[in-house]
């Protein structure tokens, strides 16, 4: 058996909260709007919004995450 160490956890290292940063950058650009969404749209709109806000991350952006990961 062989065992081997993970280096310590870095969110630098995480696409997961690359990710999300990036989504809630681009909802902040509209905080008016995001205001106004969660107080007066219903479920699904919001889910929508927040779909939308995920569309603006690219492949460039994907790739360009792992690349800085090292997973690639």
């Amino acid at each position: 058996m062989h065992c081997e160490f993970l280096p310590p956890y870095s969110p630098d290292f995480n696409l997961i909260k690359l990710t999300f940063s990036t989504m809630k950058y681009n909802l902040h650009q509209n905080r008016d709007y995001m205001r106004l969404a969660m107080t007066l749209l219903s479920d699904q709109e919001i889910y929508v919004t927040l779909l939308k806000a995920l569309y603006f991350i690219t492949p460039e952006d994907s790739f360009a995450w792992y690349l800085h990961c090292g997973d690639v």
